[in-house]
């Protein structure tokens, strides 16, 4: 064998050495640990769709009030009449015209807070929106309700809408959310006001209109659906929690303001805020 090939042979075994070695030292080469990530706020459980005032975990001093808005309960049936129609039954879309819109001078109380002065920005979930209602129909249902709120503050507060959200359901996160989702029976619609009983202010406040109950809205204030509930009527109602407004119970005083706290059926009078309305409004942001 002359030296050419003993050269070669030589280095064709240095490079095989290399090729076989080279990817086993690559594969045990020591690789650095990963920087710990900093860890993600825990979200805050949501409170349960049940009336009363609760404790905020990790947020020392912060309350959270619910009001659970209940349907009016029903008049038991004669013996031998026929049940009236479920307002869960199918949309019949049965409308009744000529309702009256009594006023009211009864002054609904106060639940114990208040929105901080200038604009307030609020986020719709249109998608959540049951087709019965029409989810382009939800920004004009709540402006409705939130303007006479904005006039009755005396233009201390300014509700404004912000882009729309997919968010569904009550949670601590920043936001104020206005939307249609899952609540207990018995339960038209759930409003969630975070607050600082110290300071008297709300720092978040959420609404969820309750999918189990059939919705219409008639985009009137004398004429309803005889079988389902008016969306305006109700979220004028919720959105009443907001400013700071109890619910009121007594039906010989308050059956006629927009804070009674039995929703209906066949019933828009809500939509409209009463004398009493205005009144504890008034007395929440200008005393």
């Amino acid at each position: 064998m002359n030296f050419v090939s003993k050269s070669f042979l030589f280095f064709s075994f240095i490079l095989l050495t290399l090729f076989l070695v080279t990817p086993v030292l690559a594969f045990n080469k020591p690789v650095p640990p990963k920087a710990p990530s900093a860890p993600s706020a825990p979200e805050v459980p949501a409170p349960p769709d049940v009336d009363g005032i609760y404790d905020v975990p990790e947020r020392p001093g912060m309350k959270v009030k619910v009001f659970a808005h209940p349907a009016k309960p029903k008049t038991p049936p004669k013996p031998g009449s026929s049940p009236s129609p479920s307002p869960s039954a199918a949309v019949s879309n049965l409308l009744a015209c000529g309702l009256t819109d009594p006023d009211s001078s009864s002054v609904v109380t106060k639940a114990g807070w208040k929105i901080p002065a200038g604009n307030i920005t609020y986020l719709l979930n249109t998608s959540s929106v049951p087709t019965s209602v029409g989810k382009t129909n939800l920004p004009a249902i709540v402006k409705a309700g939130f303007d006479q709120y904005n006039l009755a503050t005396g233009g201390i507060v300014n509700f404004v809408k912000g882009p729309d959200t997919t968010v569904s359901r009550a949670r601590l996160d920043g936001k104020n959310i206005v939307t249609w989702g899952r609540a207990s029976s018995g339960t038209l619609g759930v409003t969630y006001i975070w607050y600082y009983p110290s300071t008297g202010l709300a720092v978040e406040i959420d609404t969820v209109m309750n999918t189990r109950y059939k919705w219409t809205w008639s985009n009137s204030n004398s004429c309803a659906d005889s079988t389902t509930y008016d969306a305006q009527n109700i979220m004028t109602h919720e959105l009443g929690h907001w400013l700071g407004l109890s619910d009121e119970y007594n039906a010989g005083a308050f059956s006629n303001n927009t804070m009674y706290g039995y929703g209906s059926v066949n019933e828009v009078k809500k939509n409209t805020l009463t004398t009493g309305d205005i009144s504890g409004v008034a007395a929440i942001y200008s005393p």
